[in-house]
């Protein structure tokens, strides 16, 4: 995580090998963007702004 990035404490975030989350589950991303514009629920829809944590692969 970036030093300049700030919690979002209203953004919960389970994926944790993604370079925005927190060990307390948050998201650090400035936003976010869910893509699948043709979901009919959430496990149809996913987070864009998701970049892998190359650091985090190994530790899952």
């Amino acid at each position: 995580m970036s030093k300049n990035c700030k919690e979002n404490s209203n953004i919960c975030c389970d994926v944790k090998n993604c370079v925005y989350h927190t060990t307390d589950c948050k998201c650090t991303a400035d936003s976010i963007k869910v893509s699948n514009k043709n979901a009919c629920s959430c496990a149809e829809t996913s987070c864009a702004t998701f970049k892998l944590n190359e650091s985090a692969v190994g530790s899952i």
